[in-house]
C-alpha cells in the first residue's frame, strides 16, 4: 500500500517516517524530471464572458503578447420611480464608470465610444467572448471620450494599512462620459408605466454598448466595477425648488452584462509557435481574457518508479517565470494559475489533490523565487496505479474573464525548464 502524506512545514525527507515499522525503510530519495516534459502555447478556449465580477475595457498593444481589446455591453435597471414634478426638466445624461486597477501604460488616450442596444441582453443566456457586440447595437455613437486611464496609490488612508511611506491601497478612479440629448430624452419621456417594472423599462431601453477603440501603440486595460455603487448611468436634472438633481439607472448583479475579449498575435514573436505541438518552444505564455493558455505533456508519468515499494511523500510540478523577457513589478504576473488534467477526449478535470485543501494544490504565485508550484501527489499516484490515464494537463489563468495578467514562463526546452520534484521513501 502506497502511503500518501504532505506538510508544508515537515522536511520532505522526513516525511511520512513515523507511518512505517521500524526497519523497514531504505532510504529517501528524491528525483527531478525535466528531459521528457514537454509544453506548448496554445490559444485559449473560448470563455464564458456574462455576469463578471469585473468587466474589462481598453485596448493594449502589449509589447511581447500583441494587442488585446477589451469592451462590454450591459443593461442598467431602475431604483425607483423618477418623479417629474415642481416642473423638473433634464440637464443630462452621464455614464459613470469606476475602476481601480490600470494593466499596461497611463500615458495614451483611449478612444471610448457608447452606443444604445437595439437587442435584447438575457440575464440567463450564455454569452462568449467573441460575441459581436457591435451587431446588437442601433443607430450611431450617442457619446464618446478620449481618456487617459489613471493610477494613484493612497498614501492618505489607513486602509489596509498604508502609510505615505508605504502607500498600499488604490484611489477609485471615474470615468465620465456624457451621452447625447437623444437618449436623455428618451428616458426622460418615459411613461409611468414603462417605469413600473425593470421588465418594461428593459423593453423600452436595452442598454448600452461601451466600446474601446483601435490603438496602434501603447494602451492599458482598466477593470471596471461594473456593480460597484458608483458605476451607473445617471440623469441629471432641476425643478423649480432645486437646482441639482439626480436619477441613477443602477448596474447592479441582477443586469445582464457581456464582455468581448480581442487578441492579435500576428506580429509576436511566438506566433509562429502557436498552437502547433511539434514546435516547442524555450518560453511559454499564458494570459487571462481568453487569451493564451500551456499544453504540458509528461509521457513518462504513468511509468515512474524505481521499485513496487516505495511511498511517495511528494510530488511537485513547477514553474518558473521568465523575469528577463518582462518587468513582472510593472506587468504583475497572474496571482494563481491553474492546472488541469486531461482525459482521452481532451475534456478538463481539475486532479484529485484539490480535494485536499486549496492551499495544498498550489498555483499561487510566489514573488520570491518567482514559481508557481502544483503539489500533484495523489494525482500521480491514480496514474501510476491505472486509475487515471495520462493526457497531459492544460496550465490557464485563473480568474480568466474579469482581470487582465499574462505571464511568460520557462519552457521545457529552456535550460531551466519545467520540473517535477518527486520525494520518495524506498520501502524493504
Amino acid at each position: 500500500m502506497v502511503v500518501i502524506f504532505w506538510s508544508c512545514t515537515t522536511d520532505p525527507g522526513k516525511i511520512g517516517l513515523g507511518l512505517l515499522p521500524v526497519g523497514d525503510l531504505v532510504n529517501v530519495r528524491r528525483v527531478i524530471e525535466k528531459e521528457s516534459i514537454k509544453a506548448y502555447t496554445e490559444t485559449d478556449g473560448n470563455q464564458r464572458t456574462d455576469e463578471p465580477a469585473f468587466n474589462l475595457l481598453g485596448t493594449f498593444n502589449d509589447p511581447i503578447f500583441g494587442k488585446t481589446t477589451t469592451d462590454f455591453a450591459f443593461q442598467t435597471r431602475l431604483n425607483s420611480f423618477l418623479e417629474h414634478t415642481n416642473g423638473a426638466q433634464p440637464d443630462s445624461l452621464v455614464l459613470y464608470m469606476l475602476y481601480m486597477e490600470v494593466y499596461g501604460d497611463t500615458l495614451t488616450p483611449q478612444k471610448l465610444k457608447v452606443y444604445e442596444l437595439g437587442t435584447d441582453l438575457v440575464l440567463d443566456n450564455k454569452y462568449y467572448q467573441d460575441t459581436n457586440l457591435k451587431s446588437l447595437i442601433t443607430g450611431d455613437v450617442i457619446g464618446e471620450k478620449n481618456y487617459i486611464p489613471k493610477f494613484k496609490l493612497d498614501s492618505l488612508s489607513t486602509t489596509n494599512g498604508s502609510t505615505k511611506l508605504i502607500p498600499k491601497d488604490t484611489v477609485i478612479q471615474e470615468i465620465a462620459i456624457k451621452l447625447n440629448n437623444s437618449l436623455m430624452q428618451k428616458l426622460w419621456a418615459a411613461d409611468s408605466l414603462t417605469m413600473s417594472d425593470n421588465d418594461k423599462f428593459l423593453a423600452y431601453f436595452k442598454g448600452l454598448y461601451l466600446e474601446a477603440g483601435d490603438l496602434n501603440q501603447g494602451g492599458a486595460i482598466m477593470k471596471i466595477f461594473s456593480i460597484a455603487a458608483g458605476s451607473q448611468l445617471v440623469m441629471h436634472y432641476h425643478n423649480t425648488t432645486t437646482d441639482s438633481l439626480s436619477y441613477a439607472y443602477s448596474i447592479n448583479s441582477n443586469a445582464a452584462r457581456v464582455s468581448r475579449f480581442v487578441h492579435d498575435y500576428s506580429k509576436t514573436k511566438f506566433a509562429a509557435n502557436l498552437d502547433k505541438e511539434d514546435n516547442l518552444d524555450s518560453l511559454i505564455y499564458l494570459q487571462t481574457a481568453g487569451g493564451l493558455r500551456t499544453k504540458i505533456l509528461i509521457p513518462d508519468l504513468g511509468n515512474w518508479s524505481d521499485s513496487t515499494n516505495f511511498a511517495i511523500n511528494q510530488a511537485q510540478l513547477i514553474f518558473q517565470v521568465d523575469s528577463t523577457v518582462t518587468d513582472v513589478t510593472k506587468l504583475l504576473p497572474p496571482s494563481q494559475l491553474v492546472l488541469t488534467a486531461l482525459d482521452k477526449d481532451g475534456n478538463e478535470y481539475l486532479p484529485a489533490d484539490v480535494a485536499f485543501s486549496s492551499a495544498y494544490y498550489g498555483g499561487y504565485y510566489n514573488s520570491t523565487d518567482k514559481t508557481y508550484r502544483f503539489n500533484i501527489v495523489k494525482h500521480l499516484q491514480e496514474v501510476i496505479a491505472k486509475k487515471k490515464d495520462n493526457y497531459g494537463f492544460h496550465l490557464s489563468t485563473a480568474f480568466r474573464s474579469d482581470t487582465f495578467r499574462r505571464t511568460v514562463l520557462k519552457g521545457a526546452s529552456s535550460k531551466t525548464g519545467i520540473r517535477l520534484e518527486i520525494t520518495y521513501s524506498k520501502i524493504k
